[in-house]
């Protein structure tokens, strides 16, 4: 069907979100001036601004919280929401209109993710969280490890992150356990489980890597049942959301000495509160939310994504990185 006027796009990029100079009006407007007129574009990044533009925009491209009350009243000709984050469960708790499609940036992460989730279990075979509590310590207290081939990973979550996880551990020479909702097979994955099975195989990990979306399933998933299941050497990296994992276990286990060590780049709460025990915990790395992140080049991949999904909307073709309400993700 052929349009009568340009689409509106409107790009809301709140000054809070940590990204938000990845996401100019410049760049944008570069990203998708390929579109040409068929594009009509504003930028802001006040609640003011983003109430003007809700009364006619179709499209909304958003960068950090903002405020969606009332949509369908207020936006009475949005249609679809592009979110430039992976996680989405901030969104769906809001009252977004069954009509309006809402994408994500799932898979934006991928070349990041791969190179941290590889050094992050290097870390942890190198003893390194425990090296780094020795030195805090002023204590002397050598610890070597072995390579990582033969060794095996557990990864909970086998979308854009948990793929990227194993491709870079599988190419390592290690034995690749995966769990997934739906059990799908995976290339770089030698053994998969779906649902709840992945726990008769945490005695077997010598890692095990968090890289779930947050939903009402995979919330408190990790707890201390499971962690005790773990053996007393293994290490655990959480790059899916703090909520999936019970950090109070996790920091009693390590005090204790019955787990190796852990990498967290995700926690319950963020920022974490200077007066949280988690900066105290022993053999505890924790990266502050920003391991997975390309501060040069996660914007641009946003953006491309975002011009190639709006050509797809103009062309009335599926969108790729679509939320699936029901799932969470």
């Amino acid at each position: 069907m052929t349009r009568q006027h340009p689409l509106r796009v409107h790009a809301h990029v709140s000054p809070q979100a940590n990204l938000a100079d990845q996401f100019t009006e410049a760049k944008l407007r570069a990203a998708l001036a390929p579109l040409g007129p068929r594009i009509a574009l504003s930028h802001g990044g006040t609640d003011d601004a983003l109430g003007s533009a809700l009364a006619e925009a179709e499209v909304l491209f958003l960068t950090g919280s903002a405020p969606l009350h009332d949509l369908a009243r207020r936006a009475p000709n949005l249609r679809w929401i592009s979110y430039t984050s992976a996680g989405v469960e901030g969104l769906l708790k809001l009252d977004i209109p069954a009509h309006v499609t809402l994408t994500n940036a799932s898979g934006t992460h991928v070349p990041k993710v791969a190179e941290f989730a590889l050094a992050a279990v290097l870390m942890l075979n190198n003893a390194i969280p425990h090296l780094v509590t020795a030195q805090r310590a002023h204590r002397w207290a050598p610890r070597a490890g072995g390579t990582v081939t033969g060794k095996t990973v557990l990864i909970l979550g086998m979308g854009a992150l948990g793929g990227a996880a194993a491709r870079a551990l599988k190419a390592q020479g290690m034995r690749v356990i995966g769990n997934s909702r739906s059990g799908r097979t995976h290339p770089d994955v030698d053994v998969m489980t779906a649902g709840g099975d992945f726990r008769r195989h945490l005695p077997d990990a010598d890692f095990l890597i968090i890289a779930l979306p947050l939903t009402p399933e995979t919330h408190g998933l990790v707890g201390r049942t499971e962690l005790d299941a773990l053996p007393r050497h293994a290490g655990v990296v959480n790059i899916g959301r703090g909520e999936q994992l019970d950090e109070g276990a996790l920091a009693a286990k390590l005090r204790e000495g019955s787990l190796g060590g852990a990498v967290l780049d995700a926690l319950t709460q963020e920022p974490l509160p200077a007066d949280s025990p988690l900066w105290d915990t022993p053999n505890l790395i924790i990266t502050a939310h920003c391991g997975v992140y390309d501060p040069t080049a996660y914007g641009t991949r946003c953006m491309a994504a975002f011009a190639q999904n709006i050509q797809r909307y103009l062309d009335d073709t599926p969108l790729e990185q679509v939320v699936q309400r029901d799932r969470g993700y």
